[in-house]
């Protein structure tokens, strides 16, 4: 039995049971259709601490879809397979090879696995503002001078760039590293030609997805993969999720991820192609008007016009047009389109930048200097700390994170030697090692 059988099973039971809201009691309305199907660990629903009936059968049933060893189901984001693949698989003062522009969470999985890290920072590509795929003739340059246990890296970018997964993954097993790709911006690569292939199928030891950011699942549903050639303990690798993951799972949570899932196997391939369609259609429109495109997976629209501070577009869109992007930066807008994203939602947005006319401006962004790790992330994060005014951190050392949201990438963790650079982006007051 499926979850989502168990659900519309269990909805006719009279319950006793937490949560006391019985299903009903909704406040606002509108809330109704999760208040039905929100029950507890009851007779017959399993435990995702130690899945042996439905929720196993779920599992099963998705690797079985994505061609893993095993897939598991995750209801706190992607952060939190990253966080549990960390420490499973890294002891305390391992080193980790991690590119710089990864999401904030694997910071996290550095305090609790107790490792080393090293940073690997992408080329950047100074025209759009952005960092650029991972060149693997610098990553092999780098695990020929260093013992590293793990590399991490994010492939898509953000901006939807993809690096060489294959030659990637070569490089890192002939070398002894596992590789952890955070592909949560790329949920739906397979289901569509269209899109980059997995990094499961490139070859990557363990990937996740965030299926609420592009395929179509609430907030925060997402997917960990273990790859079949990938000799790990998946008993230890339960056991590191089981400290990130809460006793008392949703499960209309849970069966969104199923539902989830089945549609893109049916419909996904046939959806994804009518957005990067419509994507298009929108590319061909807009670029009369001066704008241009990032080359990407097809499935983000990055746009900028050059010499035009894109910040003022973002102005523009939100107030006079009711539209809000994904992120903005001086030199790029970024929206996020996906299953959900309709032909008349594309034509609001084409029609919008059609019709703006914008002035000329500074589209300049500066990129941060090489991390300089002073204290190892466990040991910084469990320092004493005091909080000082900006003006004053020049060469102390951070005892918080400082990351932009979204991202969610990092321009400084603790334990690093705060430099000028962080000096006008840190805000007036940070917390330092005391």
């Amino acid at each position: 039995m499926s979850i989502l059988e168990l659900l519309e099973h269990k909805c006719k039971k009279i319950l006793f049971t937490t949560p006391t809201h019985n299903q009903k009691n909704a406040k606002p309305s509108w809330l109704k259709g999760l208040y039905q199907h929100d029950f507890s660990e009851l007779d017959g629903f399993d435990n995702l601490h130690k899945p042996k009936g439905a929720i196993l059968d779920t599992i099963k049933k998705l690797s079985e879809i994505y061609e893993t060893q095993r897939t598991y189901m995750l209801i706190n984001g992607s952060s939190s397979g990253i966080v549990a693949i960390m420490k499973a698989m890294l002891k305390p003062n391992e080193k980790v090879l991690v590119a710089r522009n990864c999401h904030k969470s694997v910071f996290s999985g550095l305090v609790l696995s107790g490792a080393s890290v090293d940073w690997l920072m992408p080329d950047i590509d100074e025209s759009w503002g952005i960092y650029k795929v991972i060149d693997p003739k610098k990553l092999e340059d780098n695990l020929k001078l260093n013992q590293y246990k793990m590399v991490i890296i994010t492939s898509p970018t953000y901006e939807g760039l993809n690096s060489d997964i294959e030659t990637i993954s070569r490089i890192c097993h002939e070398n002894g590293a596992y590789l952890l790709v955070d592909e949560a911006h790329g949920a739906l690569y397979n289901f569509s030609d269209l899109l980059p292939k997995p990094a499961i199928k490139q070859g990557a030891d363990f990937s996740v997805n965030s299926l609420h950011k592009t395929a179509g699942a609430p907030n925060p549903c997402a997917l960990l993969h273990i790859s079949n050639s990938c000799k790990v303990n998946l008993d230890k690798i339960q056991d590191c999720l089981n400290l990130v993951v809460t006793t008392s799972p949703s499960y209309p949570m849970l069966a969104a991820i199923e539902a989830n899932v089945d549609y893109l196997v049916k419909e996904g391939g046939k959806e994804i192609k009518k957005v990067i369609k419509n994507i298009e259609k929108l590319q061909k429109s807009v670029s009369k008007n001066g704008y241009e495109f990032l080359n990407n997976d097809r499935m983000k629209i990055v746009l900028r016009k050059p010499n035009t501070n894109m910040l003022v577009l973002s102005d523009i869109l939100y107030n006079g047009f009711n539209i809000e992007e994904e992120i903005s930066t001086p030199s790029y807008l970024l929206f996020l389109t996906g299953v959900g994203t309709g032909g008349c939602k594309m034509g609001k947005l084409k029609d919008a930048l059609n019709y703006i006319k914008l002035p000329g401006g500074d589209s300049n962004v500066s990129f941060q200097p090489f991390p300089f790790v002073k204290i190892k992330p466990i040991d910084a994060f469990n320092m004493e700390s005091v909080e000082i005014s900006a003006k004053d951190a020049l060469l102390k050392i951070s005892a918080e994170t400082i990351a932009t949201t979204p991202p969610c990438c990092a321009i400084i963790y603790p334990g690093e030697v705060i430099q000028e650079w962080h000096l006008d982006k840190i805000g007036d007051k940070i917390r330092v090692i005391r």
